[in-house]
């Protein structure tokens, strides 16, 4: 009785959901422009941006009859120009990719500008956690004042009107060019890093978004435990109130319609039947849903990989095929504050005193504190079994795919756990915010990863970090299970298309006019 009420429940809400959500209007024919023409548009942070550069990586190599534009913030540059050279030197007929500079703040720097930082991101799972991501939500819908965001889709609009693409390539995080995209009317597709729940829960039947997917910010198990459905319904209500009635983005619609922009930051309404929409929702590592939309293509992990490691830094893959290996990588925008720098210290210390493995730390300092915090960790960087740098000089992915790492340290976000998922590699997963911790309990479900510190998220203990990644790493019965898993889920992927070549292929169709 109590679990029927719950679904009664989830499909009344899910119905007063849909009465206040519009359906799509009639619209005119899509302008498709010049053939073999391709625009892509993203933002440039790794975690957002990946998919794309990617998927034109991919679309050089086996498309060279079709011109590839990207538009982005200058520090974009440099890494298309080595995508672009990777391309050429497999597919000689490749052509540069055309690069278009954007001006104004590149996302995570707009949210820095409204007073988002990291203290401020790091919430807790659950309703302990909602109120705060709630709160800012409409910093990550669109952080982009409005002065800036009509920059930007000035911008945009001039680079569409100059190179009349057939098809535009849009990133869901880049609010100014999605609404010139469709102020335009142009051909356009989404290729994103998120998976299916993270997009098409509302399309699920029976309101089961509400009782039987875990929501965002929850970390529950899949399908929800019956102790945890309450508090899933209240977890999803939250969300839909947040996304419908923040007033501050309610006040910039109304600023941007009245300079001119027909249906601005439509949160509730980016997917549309019509519009091609790509994600890198993975079998077997992702949490399956009972309906997918037709005009959305699963294409599995879509990563960028230029060459191998030992082509990028022979010295640094060298090292890594030396021993087992421990890559700690928690993403590119992160950094460590004083009270995550010392956990992690002692967890390196425990696990470097109790195994064998040797650790690749990528380390970011955030605030003050003195170098004293790290001295712990000196003897293994002077035996050679440690090694920290702020930034790696060699893709992630491809030091994954050497066969000498055993153990991947992430934060959960998407493109760190999918290559992981792609290379076959364990993870141990520590999550500070938001989807993260969603990620972080799918591995453990899916008996790929471990979630790292689970009862004190976001706070990290030494112990809760380095027994997560020893359960990984000492060969016991938990580290075999683990590391089988991992390896025939990333042989069957790398059995099949890689997903860059699947959503290259889906943008191809759209770029060739017919």
């Amino acid at each position: 009785m109590f679990v029927r009420l719950l679904l009664v429940a989830g499909a009344i809400i899910a119905a007063l959901v849909a009465l206040f959500i519009p359906g799509s209007p009639e619209r005119e024919p899509y302008v498709q422009g010049r053939n073999k023409t391709a625009l892509f548009i993203s933002n440039i942070e790794h975690g957002l941006s990946n998919v794309h550069v990617a998927t034109a990586s991919a679309l050089l190599e086996g498309y060279p009859d079709i011109e590839v534009h990207f538009a982005s913030f200058s520090q974009l540059r440099k890494k298309l120009a080595r995508v672009s050279a990777f391309a050429q030197a497999k597919t000689p007929a490749a052509k540069d990719i055309i690069f278009h500079e954007l001006h104004g703040q590149p996302f995570f720097e707009a949210v820095e500008l409204l007073g988002g930082d990291l203290e401020s991101t790091i919430s807790p799972p659950g309703v302990a956690g909602v109120d705060r991501f709630t709160k800012g939500l409409q910093d990550w819908i669109s952080p982009w004042g409005v002065e800036e965001h009509m920059v930007i889709y000035n911008e945009i609009g001039a680079i569409i009107d100059e190179i009349d693409p057939a098809v535009v390539v849009l990133d869901t995080m880049m609010r100014p060019a999605l609404d010139s995209t469709r102020d335009k009317n142009r051909v356009h597709a989404f290729v994103t890093p998120n998976t299916l729940v993270d997009n098409f829960l509302g399309d699920q039947p029976y309101g089961s978004m509400f009782w039987k997917y875990p929501a965002m910010t929850s970390g529950f198990d899949f399908p929800v435990p019956w102790r945890n459905m309450l508090e899933n319904i209240y977890l999803n209500i939250r969300f839909i109130h947040a996304a419908m009635l923040t007033p501050n983005l309610s006040a910039k619609k109304v600023a941007l319609r009245a300079r001119g922009v027909k249906d601005p930051i439509n949160f509730l309404k980016m997917h549309r039947d019509d519009v091609p929409w790509i994600t890198m929702n993975t079998e077997g590592a992702s949490i399956p849903v009972d309906v997918v939309p037709t005009n959305v293509t699963c294409a599995g992990p879509i990563l960028l990989s230029v060459a191998p490691a030992s082509e990028q830094d022979p010295e640094l893959a060298q090292w890594v095929g030396r021993a087992p290996t421990v890559i700690i990588n928690l993403g590119s925008g992160f950094s460590y504050p004083l009270n995550y720098v010392r956990p992690m210290v002692g967890a390196i210390v425990e696990v470097l005193t109790k195994t064998n493995v040797q650790v690749l730390w990528k380390f970011n300092k955030h605030g003050e504190y003195s170098d004293e915090e790290l001295a712990p960790l000196k003897p293994f960087i002077e035996s050679g079994r440690l090694q920290m740098s702020n930034w790696l000089p060699v893709d992630v992915l491809s030091l994954l795919e050497t066969g000498d790492v055993v153990a991947s340290v992430h934060h959960g976000g998407s493109n760190c756990f999918h290559e992981a998922v792609s290379a076959g590699v364990p993870h141990v997963i520590l999550p500070m915010w938001v989807d993260l911790y969603n990620f972080a309990a799918l591995s453990e479900t899916a008996g790929i990863g471990v979630w790292g510190c689970r009862d004190t998220s976001p706070t990290w203990t030494a112990d809760g970090i380095s027994s997560a990644i020893i359960k990984v790493v000492d060969g016991g019965e938990a580290s075999i299970s683990l590391r089988e898993k991992s390896k025939s889920l990333g042989d069957k992927l790398k059995a099949g298309e890689k997903g860059r070549d699947i959503s290259a292929r889906e943008i191809a169709k759209l770029a060739y006019v017919k």
